[in-house]
């Protein structure tokens, strides 16, 4: 219901008339008002879902009649005389309220979930609990003048608990993935075992929606957040993909990266495990008899943090799971943990680490066939048919990850019809086609299907290609520079030749390079290649070669199609 002793949105400045200058002396021009401003919200009891925050919550509308005229209607009403904010209170009097600024000429305000939890937080209301909150629209007209208030309307809100147990990891696109991590005492320092690749870059998100990245200014390891005025980049990995115990502490701004190649099982039951990276998830297949079992499971591990940055001058550790089977916790001293074999036989004991809080050893009675192997090579054909006039297997993608059987290389495309991949050379029966959603330069994949996968324009592109994932995405060279030679990471183009692919630098050795020569796509540090032993390999660290030099000029070589590059002497 409206309630009848509303201010007017509309205040006369002195004694009801307010003076806007005009060009002719003594011409003076009154501000009018109208009725007014009805507030209105077809929700009046909301309760607030942490697993939707981008949902809408509450919709505030108000009608036109605090809108301003002048009363002679050739002359405008100045840009921003009126402006309206929306207030919300836990009282009726609004003794504290969060006040949400409107756009001149809008009758109407929308708050997610996330939004609407954020104001709650700010009135003091806690996770969980109703409150009576009490709304209304704030007109100023201008300087020194008072300002009025719509009528109020109250709701009922109840905001989610946000749970600072966990944080949750995000791809380097700030995506939401299914890894996080913990913090058992919700004290904002995080931890927990990932699986990743090399050089995977990612973020950490709390729960309050805060995220965390590397800091731009302190160094390596160091956080910073999108809530501060610092720019701040993408947390990464270093290049040893695998599993890792990591660290992010909000508190100290600082997080840490425990590498960890191998864990090893003694006692009743021995050997050493291997790391499914996927899975986030250590096997051990063991032949045993069932019953109660102790063990320790225990390892090496490589430590990275802001004293070392992503270098080899890093830290070991020794690393341990201790507690029990169903409750493991992380230590640096190995202590005895009993599990129980369920059955005789051949069983897969698994050490589970996806959930940051409850580790786990489970033993599974079928013991896996090892998946077979990937293909160094998937092969391209019909990319060129406008150029070779044929179909055929001369030119591949090379496997730069195995585990995710991923495929990169370059490739000139100049097609009629599409093209295919091909598992084998010379075998036209299994290949990969379009799935069907998709264009000339990304979209996914089908084993066995009959279309062909839409070439784009005709040019040089970097492919890459997830067979698990049955993805392709394809970028357009623009630019082919090199960097890291004599450590200088600055870039330096490269200047194509008359062979498509094929691009060359002459170069000055000068110091030597410690951590390779990198070509770099477009200038981008997303799309790159490094490699080793003369093989160039989409998205690795950088290639060797040069430190055998001696100081010198040379030219460097690179066949992006043929995956390989090369120093020769001028």
């Amino acid at each position: 219901m409206k309630i009848k002793d509303i201010s007017r949105i509309g205040v006369a400045l002195l004694a009801g008339l307010a003076a806007v200058s005009c060009d002719k002396d003594g011409d003076f021009l009154t501000i009018n008002t109208n009725d007014d401003v009805d507030l209105a919200s077809a929700s009046r009891d909301i309760v607030l879902d942490y697993n939707n925050l981008n949902a809408l919550a509450l919709t505030l509308n108000w009608d036109e009649n605090g809108n301003l005229t002048l009363s002679n209607p050739a002359v405008a009403l100045p840009a921003g005389t009126l402006t309206n904010s929306v207030e919300m209170s836990l009282s009726p009097e609004f003794d504290t309220v969060v006040s949400t600024a409107v756009d001149e000429g809008r009758y109407s305000c929308q708050y997610t979930v996330g939004e609407l939890n954020s104001i709650m937080s700010r009135l003091g209301v806690e996770g969980g609990e109703q409150a009576e909150v009490y709304i209304r629209i704030k007109s100023v007209v201008g300087k020194n003048i008072a300002p009025t208030y719509s009528n109020t309307l109250t709701v009922f809100i109840t905001p989610y608990k946000i749970d600072m147990s966990v944080a949750y990891i995000l791809n380097k696109q700030q995506e939401l993935t299914a890894n996080t991590l913990s913090s058992p005492a919700s004290d904002g320092i995080y931890t927990g075992f990932t699986g990743v690749g090399g050089w995977e870059n990612w973020y950490l998100k709390e729960a309050t929606g805060v995220v965390w990245g590397n800091s731009s200014t302190r160094g390596t390891f160091a956080l910073a957040s999108s809530s501060m005025d610092e720019d701040f980049w993408n947390l990464w990995y270093p290049g040893t993909a695998g599993c890792y115990f990591t660290t992010v502490n909000t508190v100290d701004m600082w997080w840490s990266a425990l590498s960890i190649p191998q864990l090893t099982v003694e006692g009743d039951l021995a050997g050493d495990m291997e790391f499914d990276r996927k899975e986030c998830v250590w096997k051990l297949t063991v032949d045993a008899t069932a019953g109660t079992k102790s063990i320790t499971i225990s390892g090496t591990g490589t430590l990275y943090d802001m004293s070392t940055g992503d270098s080899s001058s890093s830290l070991t550790r020794t690393v341990a799971l201790t507690g029990s089977s169903d409750n493991l916790g992380y230590s640096e001293s190995p202590a005895p943990v009993t599990v129980s074999v369920p059955a005789s036989g051949v069983q897969v004991m698994k050490l589970v680490l996806v959930n940051p809080l409850q580790w786990q050893v489970v033993f599974d009675g079928e013991s896996q066939e090892p998946a077979e192997p990937a293909s160094p090579f998937l092969y391209i054909s019909g990319h060129d048919d406008a150029v070779s006039g044929s179909w055929h297997f001369n030119n591949y993608l090379r496997l730069y990850n195995e585990e995710d059987r991923e495929y990169a290389g370059g490739v000139y495309i100049d097609s009629k019809w599409g093209y295919k991949l091909y598992k084998e050379a010379g075998n036209w029966d299994e290949a990969w086609g379009f799935g069907g959603d998709g264009d000339g330069l990304a979209g996914n994949l089908k084993y066995e299907a009959k279309t062909n996968i839409p070439a784009p324009e005709a040019g040089m592109y970097v492919m890459t290609v997830g067979i698990d994932a049955l993805k392709y995405n394809l970028t357009a060279v623009e630019s082919v520079c090199y960097t890291g030679l004599n450590d200088d990471w600055s870039k330096t183009p490269m200047s194509a030749t008359e062979t498509a692919g094929v691009y060359t630098a002459v170069v000055e050795k000068i110091a030597d390079t410690p951590w390779g020569v990198k070509i770099l796509i477009n200038e981008s540090w997303e799309v790159y290649f490094g490699g080793g032993s003369g093989v160039l390999l989409y998205g690795h660290d950088g290639f060797d070669g040069d430190n055998e030099l001696a100081n010198g000029s040379y030219l460097l070589t690179v066949d992006l199609i043929g995956g390989t590059y090369s120093y020769s002497n001028l």
